[in-house]
């Protein structure tokens, strides 16, 4: 059953074109992000405490080899009756893609933070203090959470999926190869 599957897809991606890869672009990535991916973290309790919450997910693909920019705006609210602080940071990662043919998804690893920047600016030095905590929420959460997951009630992604053996990053997409 099987191998009648692989050749019709073979047959299928020969007839549409699609000989040896598929690839995913990076506003795909962003779309998947956004919408299936929820970051938010409640800690403490009325009065001490500290909320975090990603909203805004972008990707860029290709600046370097085989690297995947992800860049997060994450809304901060720091509960103390002293020195209450409502901030966004904005912060950059560079990771590496890879692909989990198991569950046909993209996942993230050797994620590395490249830069954070907080709005208002003033509030830095206030936010230094939970900077490496929250840097730890999210690299923990995205290097274990899949950035894409193919629809394999897609047709052609379900097939394309089955082949796919590994991915490459390639400037504005990832391509799925099927080739080893």
């Amino acid at each position: 059953m099987k191998l009648l599957k692989v050749a019709l897809a073979s047959a299928i991606l020969l007839l549409t074109g699609c000989v040896s890869q598929y690839s995913i672009t990076e506003k795909e990535l962003e779309g998947y992000l956004n919408n299936e991916m929820h970051f938010e973290v409640k800690q403490g309790n009325q009065i001490f405490g500290i909320d975090l919450r990603v909203n805004d997910i972008k990707v860029t693909l290709g600046d370097k080899p085989d690297t995947m920019g992800v860049s997060a705006v994450t809304l901060v609210r720091v509960r103390n009756p002293m020195l209450p602080i409502n901030a966004d940071l904005v912060t950059q990662f560079e990771a590496e893609p890879w692909y989990d043919a198991t569950n046909h998804s993209v996942y993230l690893r050797n994620l590395q933070l490249v830069k954070v920047e907080s709005t208002p600016k003033d509030i830095e030095k206030a936010i230094g203090s939970i900077a490496p905590q929250l840097m730890g929420f999210l690299t923990q959460f995205l290097e274990t959470q899949p950035v894409y997951v193919v629809d394999m009630k897609e047709s052609k992604q379900a097939l394309v999926a089955d082949m796919t053996k590994r991915i490459e990053v390639k400037p504005g997409k990832l391509v799925l190869v099927f080739d080893e």
